[in-house]
């Protein structure tokens, strides 16, 4: 008999198939991932990092909670080319409009107060005023107003007995519907001291909101030319999406003025 010992047979661990066939060892097959996980490995290979970055500060945030997993490989796949904010908004966009669903589509606007105002959309302040009061169902009915009676006295927000004030040192007599905020901001591009745009209106609410002891306010995201985008968060996660840059505002101070806090 021979003094040579025979090889030991492969361990059950071993992988015997030839090296070119084997997959990289570094890198887990996406079949052995949770369903869940394998969703969101294929989601980060469609958006940029800072895309991702982003959508974890939302969530952090406490908004778009449901955009991870298979939702987040949705939406990754249903936004398109173009610069890194236009893209953000694309993805906002598609997740709030839950791939057809109107039901969740309205059951995630309205628990993240979405308000979306494109460049595009009718801006006249009764309708703008209407689709505001619609994310915060807690005021009531809204209605823009005037204190008195004569043409130049100042116009307000109302919600029950609760007002806040719209326009500084403006003579218009116009009435309120009829406003409409395109000629209001030439106005004030001519040197005319109208206060009236829709981040006006914005705060507006969001001091209406507090009279009503409601926390969260809304934010203004970074957004393209084509579309501003607001959401409802609290003071301290909005603070924390200023500093990541995410937001309009990069200032503080100009992100409490705006939420009214």
């Amino acid at each position: 008999m021979s003094s040579e010992q025979a090889p030991p047979a492969p361990s059950s661990d071993t992988d015997s198939r030839p090296v070119a066939s084997r997959p990289p060892e570094s890198a887990t097959r996406l079949s052995e991932l949770p369903p869940a996980e394998g969703a969101e490995r294929l989601a980060s290979r469609l958006l940029d990092p800072d895309e991702l970055e982003f959508v974890r500060a939302l969530r952090n945030a406490g908004v778009a909670k449901d955009l991870q997993g298979d939702e987040l490989l949705r939406v990754a796949t249903a936004i398109g080319d173009g610069d890194p904010i236009a893209r953000r908004v694309d993805l906002l966009e598609a997740y709030y409009a839950a791939g057809g669903d109107e039901r969740t589509a309205r059951a995630r606007k309205l628990a993240d107060r979405l308000f979306v105002q494109r460049a595009n959309d009718p801006v006249t302040a009764g309708a703008l005023v209407a689709r505001l009061s619609s994310i915060a169902p807690e005021l009531g009915a809204v209605k823009m107003e005037r204190i008195g009676s004569s043409a130049d006295a100042p116009l307000v927000l109302r919600a029950g007995e609760h007002f806040v004030a719209l326009l500084d040192d403006y003579e218009e007599s116009l009435d309120t519907d009829e406003i409409d905020l395109r000629e209001l901001e030439e106005r004030r591009r001519r040197g005319h001291t109208t206060m009236v745009t829709v981040r006006g209106l914005v705060r507006a609410v969001n001091v209406l909101l507090d009279r009503h002891g409601v926390r969260d306010r809304l934010v203004a995201l970074s957004s393209d030319d084509d579309r501003e985008v607001y959401i409802a968060t609290s003071v301290t996660e909005a603070i924390e999406l200023a500093r990541g840059g995410w937001l309009d505002d990069e200032n503080v101070e100009d992100v409490m003025e705006l939420g009214g806090w």
